[in-house]
């Protein structure tokens, strides 16, 4: 499928939800109703990972988790490439 010029303006202006995840830890309910403040969770990632980088449920890169002003904030390191965004966001009939 070919994408027209004017699908592609109407693309890039659409505003998306971006996630990062920094890791996941499988545990039981009871575990998890038992955790209050100063509690830890252990994550499956090493320390300086990063986070991989999701729009709508799918990977899209990865990057390096920074603190900025205080916040969190990503610094993209690895992404997918412009055309296969493009054609993923058309494929899933975001636009």
């Amino acid at each position: 499928m070919e994408i027209s010029e004017r699908d592609y303006d109407i693309l890039v202006d659409t505003e998306i939800t971006v996630d990062v995840m920094l890791g996941n830890s499988d545990i039981t309910i009871a575990e998890f109703l038992k955790l209050g403040d100063g509690d830890i969770i252990s994550l499956d990632k090493l320390a300086g990972a990063g986070g991989d980088i999701y729009v709508n449920q799918r990977i899209i890169g990865t990057g390096d988790i920074i603190v900025i002003d205080d916040k969190l904030a990503v610094r993209v390191q690895d992404a997918m490439d412009s055309d296969n965004v493009v054609r993923y966001f058309f494929d899933e009939n975001l636009v």
